[in-house]
């Protein structure tokens, strides 16, 4: 059976459309659907259904749309008639009112389906009418032809399309049936519809060329490429270092206009090169290159900096300085940031100095010197302790806390005066100043005794033999580093227990030597024993004199040991002074010293100097102390100088310390009462 045909006319408009070209520029159509009563009759409808063919696929020729959603259903007659979308590509209109399904002759309604997106193919497509009256459909069947517009752009390029940031390039067109063009990014005002423009991109650009015309839109894309800044090297010639110091920054840049280095103001750098640079601390430079469109590129290099460290702080002189006189104070410092000197006040050391310098000072008292260093990191701290002597005779007390009438071992150990072993009393003092006494601790092991022998050996301070408790004569030998914890290194040396001996040590020796003294029986001893260690010992001669002797003045000066004086025949009730000096360069053979003008004396103070040894006090014959002070310098001759500024100390213990000669302990006159004096005499040096 034939299809039974429509009783109204339809039309559809337009019977063509413009398909897509450019996805950009979609075309949109309007399809307007009108249906005319061209009879003489009334005809009654119950509704109107419009298909339209719709497909995904945006090429498919006999679709009109890929994108129904767009589409929006429009009566132009809405108080009579609804349009509504009832599925995609499926619109539906029906009567508002019921006297609205008869349509009169010469009457016509129309639809509209508005903003219809044509896909990108060309070809026809089939509008459906489906016209309801009750239960009864009769179709009707229009096209659309979808065509290609007029409008086209026939070049679009860019010459060169590949080029430096900011440089130029041209971008060139041509368009058939164009009204107009337009060109972004960018300002371009009235272009030609055949032309070009010169354009100077700072980055990697997409052109785009778009023409208005009749129909859709068309547009054509150009890109001019350029390539981003480009980093191909940055180093520092060290990772790390010592504050203060400099490295080089290197680099190698490619494709950038603007190159910096922070931190600091380095801008508008080449695209290769060197920069010195100072480091003072922990430093993470960073190598910017942009170019004109503003791309960037970043590179790190890291310099860190070495732990603080003071390589020397030194005083000049550092020992034996007298008061009043300058003292130069140098150093040589590692990797500081900050240098300063410390003495009561601070002293702010200039950047100059930072890592060698000197500073002039002139103390006029004992004092610690503190050099302190700084960076980041840390601190390192050095110091030196300087004790300007007063020239010539000065008291530094008369109240030291020992008392010490037999005379005491002194020694000159680690920058300070020990005093010990005296009096049968075993506590041992230490004093920086020689006015303030430090007991380095309450009691130590060794047995009290007096008349004993000590020397500094290996860095120890060691004690041997002596007259002990209930007059044992002893030939033990203790050692210690500190003061505070002893070690008997033998109870027993191969020597015979002595007391009032020497004890020496020799330049490129490297062992202890003991001689003379006194043995149990009172006799005068002349030999030599020598020990590496203090534990065994090797007599180097049984006959160092022509008589033995004991009580005698010990010092090295040069490169010999030197006896001084001293008993011979006998101990104190028998033996008698002399003013013999003796000298050896290796601790067995024993030369006099002739010219000796000084008076004989038993117990004598004597110490090595820088300008030569130095004699004063002991006792005489009768057992009266001498008030004297002689000097032998390195011709071997001697001379007196100025004499003790007291009469009150009969005899007193000294030492070389400072380059000075100190008189500590030992009894006043009568011999009953300790000396609690601290005396020292120090001659100019020269």
């Amino acid at each position: 059976m034939d299809e039974e045909l429509p009783k109204l006319k339809y039309t559809v408009l337009p019977e063509s459309v413009y398909y897509t070209r450019d996805e950009r520029s979609p075309s949109m159509a309007l399809i307007t659907i009108g249906a005319s009563n061209i009879t003489e009759a009334d005809v009654a409808v119950t509704g109107f259904q419009v298909l339209i063919v719709v497909s995904s696929d945006v090429k498919k020729a006999d679709a009109l749309t890929s994108t129904p959603s767009s589409i929006i259903p429009a009566s132009l007659q809405p108080l009579d008639w609804d349009f509504q979308q009832v599925d995609d590509g499926v619109y539906y209109a029906k009567p508002v009112k019921k006297s609205t399904t008869v349509i009169k002759p010469g009457a016509s309604i129309t639809f509209q389906l508005q903003g219809v997106t044509v896909n990108e193919a060309a070809g026809t497509t089939v509008i459906t009418i489906a016209e309801i009256d009750g239960v009864d459909v009769r179709f009707d069947y229009k096209t659309i032809g979808k065509v290609k517009s007029a409008l086209e752009i026939t070049k679009f390029e860019a010459v060169p399309d590949h080029i430096t940031s900011g440089d130029a390039s041209i971008l060139s067109w041509n368009t058939l049936n164009a009204a107009r063009v337009t060109l972004s990014p960018g300002e371009f005002p009235d272009l030609d519809t055949n032309g070009s423009v010169t354009v100077n991109p700072g980055s990697t650009t997409f052109y785009t060329l778009t023409a208005y015309g009749e129909g859709p839109n068309v547009s054509a894309q150009k890109t001019i490429a350029i390539d981003p800044p480009q980093i191909v090297d940055f180093k520092s010639s060290s990772a790390k270092i010592d504050a203060g110091d400099y490295v080089t920054l290197s680099w190698n840049v490619l494709y950038a206009n603007d190159i910096s280095i922070s931190p600091g103001d380095h801008k508008n750098l080449p695209a290769t090169g060197n920069l010195d640079m100072q480091i003072w601390t922990e430093t993470n430079f960073i190598l910017t290159a942009k170019n004109k469109g503003n791309e960037t590129a970043n590179r790190p290099a890291a310099v860190s900096i070495n732990p603080v460290t003071i390589s020397f702080f030194r005083a000049t002189p550092s020992y034996g300085a007298r008061l009043g006189e300058p003292v130069e104070l140098t150093w040589d410092i590692k990797s500081a940031v900050s240098v300063s000197v410390q003495y009561g006040t601070i002293n702010g050391i200039g950047q100059d100095k930072f890592k060698t310098g000197e500073l002039t000072v002139i103390p006029n008292t004992g004092v610690a010197y503190s050099l302190i260093a700084q960076n980041s990191l840390g601190t390192a701290m050095s110091s030196i302790e300087l004790f300007p002597m007063p020239l010539g005779w000065h008291q530094f007390t008369t109240s030291a806390p020992f008392y010490f009438p037999e005379l005491p071992v002194v020694l000159n150990f680690k920058n300070d005066l020990w005093v010990m072993a005296s009096n049968f009393m075993n506590t041992v003092y230490h004093s920086f100043d020689g006015a303030n006494w430090i007991p380095t601790v309450g009691y130590v092991p060794w047995q009290t005794r007096s008349y004993s022998a000590g020397i500094v050996f290996k860095d120890k301070m060691w004690l041997m033999g002596g007259l002990g408790t209930n007059g044992s004569y002893l030939n033990d030998v203790w050692s210690s580093a500190d003061g505070v914890t002893w070690t008997q290194e033998t109870s027993s040396a191969q020597w015979p227990a002595r007391r009032s001996f020497g004890c020496f040590t020799l330049p490129g020796k490297d062992k202890i030597f003991i001689i003379g003294g006194l043995d149990s029986s009172g006799n005068s001893l002349a030999d030599v024993w020598s020990s590496p260690d203090g534990k065994t010992w090797t007599m180097e001669t049984a006959t160092a004199f022509q008589n033995g002797r004991s009580a005698f003045g010990m010092v090295t000066y040069g490169d010999s040991a030197w006896v001084l004086g001293g008993l011979t025949g006998g101990d104190e009730t028998k033996g008698k002074p002399v003013n013999e000096v003796w000298y050896s360069a290796n601790g067995i053979s024993w030369s006099i010293l002739n010219g000796v003008t000084w008076k004989a004396r038993s117990y004598p103070v004597a110490g090595a100097l820088s300008n030569g040894i130095y004699l004063s006090g002991g006792l005489d014959a009768a057992g009266n102390g001498i008030y004297d002070m002689n000097r032998m310098a390195a011709d071997k001759k001697w001379t007196i100088q100025k004499g003790f500024q007291f009469k009150d100390i009969r005899n007193t213990a000294g030492v070389e310390y400072q380059d000075a000669l100190w008189f500590i302990g030992g009894a006043l006159q009568g011999g009953q009462n300790a000396n609690q004096n601290t005396w020292a005499y120090a001659p100019s040096r020269g």
